[in-house]
């Protein structure tokens, strides 16, 4: 891993750094802090706006230093120390693009977590992002009527983590705005994450604004303080959840509009799949098996790549030929080793130490998978236009590519009608609004964002529909082509007001 990378650094583009400095500094600004100052664009920008400010900015990085050195040819008072570490002091305005790390990264994280409990009085969980530790401290750090725009992913805003996060910034009433971008928009050369400035004011605010920026003249737009062409939305303080996912509140059409949604775990329960530890060994094709002579005991149905998915549903055909191309469709379980070469493939495992991963070494035994019933639904994890939905009618397993779907008590047929309802546009767009975002539009999923989620009652479906919605999954099951337009129509009817 490259110093840039381990130490979370993604540097911050001039005008986004210009905007952020005009929203923190004014003609009563004394002090300002920049808690993690890297090459010094906004110490550069403050001074712009005014060359009378005391400015004291941290940085670690030796490498960044120097650079910080090279570009910042006026007096400041930079501190070679870890800011989480420091001592609390006071400032009129704090501006940071702070590291970017995730949870796995952070070495020393139970102690940071044990220090802001004693400090701060906030729990953080153990996968809070890197940058989520220097926004609670700088909200500590600002003087009465002081100012603090930080910029930073967005995923905590929808991320389990997050939750406490939320809770902590809605007690403090300090927050104003938060100024989310699409993720579509790619801030950061060297990252692939979503982006938002958050703007505080440490007075007791009684509302806050939901900006949503969906394009660099939307921004152009914020930056020349023109906010009647954006799509921006006010909460009350009292309005706002923080066990909710907030990436809704950006947004003006929410359930309102929508008529006989159920949470999603009332029809059915998703489950993450089966994760192996070392996929290259544990996934197997043909090819494979033939090589190694391994017997069919240990050589479980298994579907191991999303990409590999191009239909809609699984049939043993389907499977056959995926076989036939060379896919990976079987996932090795040595629980039920037969044969010598059954034996030999397990040595071979720990010849290669697959047995000493992280994952395998907490098993026993190391080379069994995950006892998972198979689910008749999978949905992927990851999507960017379009969620994939796969009718798993020979019930193989699954790997952590697709989650599992497992309806509640539900017949064969209302399985194939829940299927095409999820196929649907407007069925997406619900889901989609408990999703969480990364960058250049990619989405994600966690088991229980979609738990959480809302869906169509299925039961209300008339008969008559129910025929045609079946008619439909039928022609999908022959050619592989599934009325889309078709199925959109009978299921807006049942869910727009």
């Amino acid at each position: 891993m490259n110093n840039k990378k381990k130490l979370g650094q993604f540097f911050t583009n001039p005008s986004i750094a210009e905007f952020m400095a005009k929203l923190v500094v004014d003609d009563s600004t004394k002090t300002l802090l920049d808690p993690a100052v890297g090459p010094g664009i906004f110490v550069e920008k403050t001074n712009m706006i005014s060359n009378k400010i005391d400015i004291t900015c941290y940085e670690i990085d030796n490498k960044m230093i120097t650079e910080y050195k090279k570009n910042i040819k006026f007096d400041t008072n930079l501190v070679k120390k870890d800011y989480l570490t420091s001592n609390n002091n006071k400032y009129d305005s704090i501006i940071a693009n702070p590291p970017y790390n995730k949870f796995q990264e952070i070495d020393n994280r139970k102690d940071l977590i044990d220090l802001f409990e004693r400090k701060y009085s906030i729990k953080l969980s153990g996968y809070s992002n890197y940058c989520i530790y220097f926004l609670i401290k700088s909200l500590n750090e600002l003087n009465p009527n002081g100012k603090c725009a930080y910029i930073i992913p967005y995923e905590f805003m929808n991320a389990g983590y997050g939750e406490i996060v939320k809770e902590y910034i809605l007690k403090t009433k300090m927050l104003s705005k938060i100024i989310k971008f699409d993720s579509n928009i790619k801030l950061f050369n060297d990252a692939m994450t979503t982006s938002c400035i958050l703007y505080f004011e440490n007075r007791q605010h009684t509302d806050v604004e939901f900006i949503s920026i969906k394009s660099m003249d939307d921004f152009k737009n914020i930056y020349d303080n023109e906010y009647s062409e954006l799509e921006c939305n006010c909460y009350s303080y009292s309005d706002l959840d923080a066990r909710e996912k907030w990436l809704k509140y950006f947004k003006k059409n929410n359930n309102n509009c929508f008529k006989n949604l159920i949470k999603f775990n009332e029809y059915a329960h998703v489950k993450r799949g089966i994760a192996t530890g070392n996929n290259n060994y544990f996934n197997l094709n043909n090819e494979m098996i033939n090589k190694y002579k391994l017997s069919k005991n240990v050589c479980i149905p298994c579907v191991t790549k999303s990409p590999d998915i191009s239909k809609y549903i699984m049939t043993s055909d389907y499977f056959n030929e995926l076989l036939d191309n060379g896919k990976k469709m079987y996932v090795f379980d040595g629980r039920n080793k037969k044969t010598i070469n059954d034996e030999e493939y397990i040595k071979l495992g720990e010849i290669n130490n697959v047995n000493k991963s992280y994952l395998n070494s907490h098993r026993s035994p190391w080379y069994g998978i995950e006892d998972k019933e198979p689910a008749p639904l999978w949905i992927s994890v990851f999507s960017r236009d379009k969620l994939k939905i796969i009718r798993n009618e020979i019930m193989i397993k699954n790997l952590t590519t697709f989650h599992g779907i497992y309806p509640i008590n539900y017949s064969e047929e209302e399985i194939n009608i829940f299927f095409c309802y999820l196929q649907t546009p407007i069925a997406q767009r619900i889901l989609r609004m408990n999703k969480r975002e990364y960058g250049e539009g990619l989405d994600k999923f966690e088991p229980n964002d979609l738990n959480n989620a809302m869906i169509l009652n299925i039961n209300i479906i008339n008969d008559n529909d129910k025929k045609t919605i079946n008619n439909i999954y039928q022609e999908c099951k022959k050619n592989n082509i599934l009325d889309i337009d078709r199925l959109n129509d009978i299921f807006t009817n049942y869910v727009i007001n």
